[in-house]
């Protein structure tokens, strides 16, 4: 009987466009000769200790999850999307002013106190003077939700992943002010493989590799938004421990 495999996906990439992971994950099942159960999560504290907990042998990751991963599970770095970092952006309400010096603080809407998006958004408050001790987080499970808590009034302000904002329906960004943002372009989500998938690495990143230049893997690429994907090699370990670690 062969081998069935298993996905894990980042919650905030499932939680844009869940339809497209489903099709990624079938392409890579048909390219791969193999099978693999994808299965979403919309937490990313749920997702990751799903992972940690064993079973799975390939993720895409946001770099904190990754480096648990490597470190705990032994799995590999094996590709990131073309031109795509992890930055966070301060968010309101148009029309409001937080005032970070308010006698009772300010409540921040943010994912989750274990994302390199949440550590980011602390430095965007740092360089716009907001006192961090007055401040409150509420964390709220994935980034969508971050979101849609400034929207609906129950938090002043919100991290909120790049990304994220991007995929944002036109009028969801109206109804927002950016209050400042990030712009170091050093973290980004990625693909891993664990132990079991070790011996098919060159064939898994020569297939993410290939798909712009595959008519079935151009229309997985554009349905998720990715330009493409390019190689990781053993030195984004280090990096990734580089930024993660003091997390």
């Amino acid at each position: 009987m062969a081998a069935q495999f298993r996905l894990s996906v980042c919650p905030h990439d499932t939680a844009k466009n869940l339809a497209g992971w489903f099709l990624l994950n079938t392409y890579l099942q048909r390219k791969l000769g193999i099978t693999m159960h994808f299965e979403p999560s919309d937490h990313f504290n749920t997702e990751r200790e799903q992972v940690l907990a064993g079973g799975y042998q390939m993720v895409y990751a946001n770099p904190f999850s990754a480096f648990q991963y490597h470190r705990q599970l032994g799995f590999v770095p094996v590709a990131r999307p073309v031109g795509l970092f992890d930055e966070t952006l301060l968010v309101a309400r148009a029309g409001t002013s937080p005032d970070p010096q308010a006698e009772a603080g300010l409540t921040i809407a943010s994912a989750t106190d274990k994302l390199i998006v949440h550590f980011l958004g602390l430095t965007v408050l740092h360089d716009l003077g907001w006192p961090l001790p007055r401040m409150r987080y509420e964390f709220v499970g994935n980034h969508l939700k971050a979101v849609q808590a400034v929207v609906a009034g129950k938090a002043d302000a919100g991290f909120v992943f790049n990304e994220t904002w991007l995929g944002l329906a036109e009028k969801t960004r109206a109804g927002l002010q950016v209050l400042g943002q990030t712009h170091a372009q050093q973290a980004y989500h990625c693909f891993c493989v664990g132990p079991e998938l070790l011996g098919r690495l060159s064939d898994i990143q020569a297939i993410l590799g290939g798909m712009r230049q595959d008519p079935a893997g151009a229309r997985v690429l554009d349905d998720l938004r990715f330009q493409a994907f390019e190689p990781l090699d053993a030195e984004a370990l280090t990096r990734l421990a580089a930024l993660v670690e003091p997390l």
